[in-house]
């Protein structure tokens, strides 16, 4: 790739990626959190609750450096984004790859802690507000490293900026009552969490699927939906996701559909 390419932030000289969808590329700092399964997962489970072909209004709470945005706008393109994120660094690696795809008048980036919303996304409410919420409340794992580089990354990984009751909060909030839908990813044990959360903000959950491995592992991953302004929706329990097929590294046909295929899945 040329030199024409290669985008220098904060000193730090970065060439695109291609993200395998709609000919997008990404920018992805060495200190920022990176694109990873789950970005991928959560992506596809959020676009899945856009109807097809009527504009939808959407919010991401915690972009990092707008992997998830790109791919949701990849998969609805009947869809507008804002992207919330704290981390200045990662805020403007979000703000170049939304220049570097063409996506100004579709994707809009906001730097600002999620608890402390600027007037134009607090005056709105979403279609869909998707988040990949830190996995741990700090008192998993390790965060005693005080580089710049841990401390971007534990900003994501943890609840430092803000815990999952204030995410889910916010993301009730910034749900439209009408039967809006609040999605995330999770670590799998704190499903019991954000239902109670779900419950409390009056959120009801809709569906749940678990991703594994493979079918002898247990989930490493959850990914759950759930509707506002609706208390009698139907809770559905999907068919577990298996990434890998039994003993081998080869992609089962379920992961080859929603890496590599056309976006046709709907849980709505």
């Amino acid at each position: 790739m040329s030199d024409q390419f290669v985008v220098n932030i904060e000193g730090e000289n970065i060439v695109p990626e291609e993200l395998g969808r709609d000919g997008l590329k990404l920018l992805q700092h060495k200190d920022c959190y990176k694109l990873d399964t789950a970005s991928v997962l959560l992506a596809w489970f959020a676009a899945s609750f856009v109807r097809t072909g009527k504009p939808c209004e959407m919010l991401e709470l915690g972009s990092g450096t707008g992997g998830v945005s790109l791919l949701v706008s990849a998969r609805s393109p009947n869809a507008h984004i804002d992207g919330v994120e704290l981390v200045e660094l990662a805020y403007k690696v979000f703000c170049e790859n939304i220049k570097l795809n063409g996506l100004e008048e579709r994707i809009s980036a906001f730097n600002c802690d999620l608890r402390e919303l600027p007037f134009d996304i607090k005056n709105k409410a979403y279609d869909v507000v998707f988040m990949n919420p830190p996995f741990y409340d700090g008192t998993k794992g390790s965060v005693t490293d005080t580089s710049v580089k841990s401390l971007h990354e534990s900003t994501a990984r943890f609840s430092l900026q803000g815990g999952l009751e204030d995410f889910v909060r916010v993301q009730s909030l910034r749900t439209r009552t009408s039967g809006g839908y609040a999605v995330m990813c999770i670590s799998p044990d704190r499903v019991p969490e954000c239902f109670a959360l779900y419950e409390k903000y009056k959120i009801t959950p809709v569906r749940l699927l678990t991703v594994h491995a493979n079918a002898e592992k247990p989930a490493f991953l959850a990914l759950i939906a759930g509707k506002k302004g609706a208390p009698n929706a139907e809770f559905k329990v999907l068919a577990p996701l298996f990434i890998n097929e039994e003993g081998s590294s080869a992609l089962t046909k379920r992961a080859i559909h929603i890496y590599e295929e056309e976006h046709s899945d709907c849980f709505i």
